[in-house]
């Protein structure tokens, strides 16, 4: 993705995301991209970030409101809620109406935008709650499409460990997975810390690897 910012005074874009690791990554995608950006994780780990998703989805749509409010006393009014099981945890909605002067993107936004253009698609996805929002996404668009889809939290967990891409797909065997599913359209890594693994998928799969990143940047600038 290219951007023209010749004469362009970039906007900073707050970036909220479970853990620092996937939030970092978030920053240094939107740095990349000739932006500045300040990120805010909601936890300390995907283990936290796990049990605030499943347990205290409430207390989580909160400290996600109240993240968004300090970006706003900053002049900070484009956010990009990074991550997808995140963004599935928690109200949107109700921190979009909560937040009306500001910009607020997150993964699912995206989806509602790809669903009606894959006949078959596979997803990859932290864990069932994400998976099973997201594929909600793609069905009520398109309710003829056909989705496999698989939760991969360990996988997350040696993402975050700082495991080397290429032994984490020999590890948990992710050509071999990704092969059963390549009949598929494309293939959405739906967790922000997947694209850790892109550039070696790319080397080994035949079809689009699709990060609802690149498009969430567009929908904000």
């Amino acid at each position: 993705m290219t951007f023209n910012l010749k004469n362009y005074n970039p906007p900073t874009i707050g970036v909220i995301a479970g853990t620092p690791v996937d939030t970092q990554m978030g920053v240094d995608f939107i740095l990349k991209n000739g932006f500045r950006a300040i990120g805010v994780p909601t936890a300390s780990s995907p283990e936290e970030q796990n049990r605030l998703q499943f347990l205290n989805s409430d207390s989580l749509t909160q400290k996600v409101l109240g993240i968004i409010n300090d970006f706003e006393e900053k002049n900070i009014f484009r956010t990009m809620i990074y991550c997808n099981s995140l963004s599935a945890a928690i109200d949107v909605r109700y921190i979009k109406d909560a937040c009306q002067n500001s910009k607020i993107v997150t993964p699912l936004d995206v989806y509602q935008r790809l669903a009606s253009k894959y006949n078959k698609i596979a997803i990859w996805a932290a864990n069932g709650q994400c998976l099973s929002s997201i594929e909600r996404i793609f069905y009520e668009v398109n309710p003829s499409i056909d989705i496999i889809g698989i939760s991969m939290l360990p996988v997350i967990k040696a993402i975050e460990s700082g495991n080397d891409p290429r032994s984490i797909i020999l590890e948990f065997n992710l050509v071999s997975l990704a092969a059963k599913e390549f009949a598929s359209d494309g293939l959405i890594l739906a967790c922000t810390h997947l694209p850790y693994l892109q550039a070696e998928l790319l080397k080994e799969v035949k079809i689009p690897i699709i990060d609802p990143a690149v498009e969430m940047l567009k929908i904000l600038v």
